[in-house]
């Protein structure tokens, strides 16, 4: 099955197109030709008809035809004059001399009307005839004479059919010679029609073959890279070039943010990876007790609890950034869920030293996923439990704005980070005294920043002062 194809169908219909109008136009061409010198033949063949029609004379009790006793009054019948009479009582017919001795085909319309159709001539040529019926004409001084004589005839009762034709091979081979003409000419223009409309479409198409080869073209490592877009391209395409640029854009994005990805998750496996070698090669180095081997083993297991949530938020993160049907969106209480996440990680928090400044949460409706909330909420709280510098208070405080329900958590920090951004890079981790740093994985921020973007929310961290560092969460709000 042989695929579409742009080209050969704008071939086709403009082929078809063009070849209907030019059969079109030749055909009417052709018709009103043909009108034109038929209505002249008939014109002609008319004004013949009516005058021979009055050449029919009841003279004395017998017929005569007047065109035969005035011969040189009606020089326009002769030489060439095709007619025939017939009476219709006894079949006897008179010819004109060009006929000799050959007859015309003898017709009339309904009731005796005049007929007018092409017939063949005896000598084989095309012609137009009109065939009609006519009476005698009565003069008046016939009519005494008869009246006198007692002998009147009706004229009626004497009926006549006359058939005038002239020859019409002349009009017939014109029409012939203009119809080959035509026909010719339609074949020809359709061809250099056919080539010119393959060069336009050749050309008109260039910019699609253009963009095609340099997709064709390019190598791997080519791509993300943007397309050399012309400056002749046609504004049609110039929607789909962009548009390619910017999944070619998106594409490099993704590929930078896989590359990043699997570099850093490379670095973060490889150190337990290490431990868990080191651990067995000593504990394997000679023999042990049952007690120095239960302390290896505690070792390696409390790595691989390490390595098995490094796996899970890996997994979780690369679902999250595949999915955007992730969020499953309802109306919350941002601030119902905020309280019961503080008064869990108070004991952590008191623990520390700690000092949390939590104000009076007011009913805060805000449209978002449960899952996800209770997720971007811990990872923020945890974070600040994890770098807050000691014995320094931790600020927790909801504000509604028309547009959004903002959740602001703020906290004194040993060490602020120069590049804030990166706070939300996957995998990493701020090189600074914490401590817990052994179970921090670098991944929560990240997931939280995809989270936010999933539930149509925003996650940023500012430096409210040179030593206290705040993130601020922005989701929709919803209705209670």
């Amino acid at each position: 099955m042989s695929l579409p194809s742009i080209r050969r169908s704008l071939l086709i219909r403009c082929g078809i197109g063009v070849g209907s109008l030019l059969c079109l136009l030749s055909v009417s061409t052709y018709l009103i030709v043909r009108r034109s010198l038929y209505r002249e033949l008939d014109d002609a063949i008319r004004e013949t008809a009516a005058l021979l029609a009055n050449q029919v004379e009841l003279e004395e009790g017998r017929i005569t035809f007047e065109w035969q006793e005035g011969i040189g009054a009606n020089r326009e019948l002769i030489p060439d004059g095709l007619f025939q009479f017939w009476e219709n009582k006894s079949n006897a017919s008179t010819r004109s001399p060009a006929l000799r001795f050959r007859d015309l085909p003898r017709f009339t319309g309904i009731n005796g009307e005049p007929l007018m159709r092409s017939i063949r001539l005896p000598n084989g040529h095309r012609a137009r005839a009109i065939g009609l019926r006519i009476h005698p004409f009565v003069t008046p001084e016939e009519k005494a004479r008869m009246i006198d004589s007692g002998e009147v005839i009706d004229p009626k009762t004497i009926p006549f059919t006359l058939v005038v034709a002239r020859d019409g091979e002349p009009s017939y081979r014109t029409l012939e010679l203009l119809r080959n003409i035509l026909v010719t000419g339609t074949l020809l223009i359709l061809g250099l029609g056919f080539i010119l409309i393959q060069r336009v479409v050749r050309s008109t198409l260039r910019p699609i073959n253009l963009l095609t080869t340099q997709v064709q073209n390019r190598s791997d490592h080519q791509l993300d890279a943007a397309l050399n877009l012309p400056e002749t391209l046609p504004m049609e395409l110039m929607g789909l070039a962009e548009n390619f640029d910017r999944l070619l854009a998106r594409v490099a994005t993704t590929r930078e943010r896989e590359k990043d990805f699997i570099r850093h998750a490379a670095h973060e496996l490889r150190t337990p990876i290490a431990g868990l070698r080191a651990t067995t090669d000593l504990a394997l180095s000679q023999p042990r007790d049952a007690a120095a081997y239960a302390a290896h083993l505690a070792t390696c297991q409390k790595t691989a609890i390490e390595l098995g949530e490094l796996v899970k938020r890996l997994s979780a993160l690369a679902r999250l950034e595949q999915s955007s049907e992730a969020a499953s969106m309802e109306n919350l209480d941002a601030a119902e869920i905020l309280t019961h996440l503080v008064e869990s990680f108070r004991p952590r928090f008191e623990n520390r030293g700690l000092e949390l400044n939590k104000e009076i949460f007011h009913p805060s409706w805000v449209r978002a996923d449960r899952t996800l909330l209770n997720i971007i909420l811990s990872n923020l709280l945890d974070n600040a439990l994890s770098y807050a510098a000691p014995q320094a208070p931790v600020g927790i405080h909801i504000l509604a704005t028309r547009d959004h329900v903002e959740i602001h958590i703020r906290n004194a920090v040993e060490e602020m980070p120069e590049d804030l951004d990166r706070l939300f890079d996957p995998l990493f981790r701020r090189e600074t005294s914490r401590h817990d740093a052994a179970s921090h994985l670098g991944i929560g921020l990240t997931l939280s920043l995809h989270a936010a973007r999933t539930m149509g929310g925003t996650l940023l961290a500012r430096q409210l002062s040179p030593d206290e560092l705040g993130f601020t969460l922005a989701l929709p709000p919803g209705s209670e």
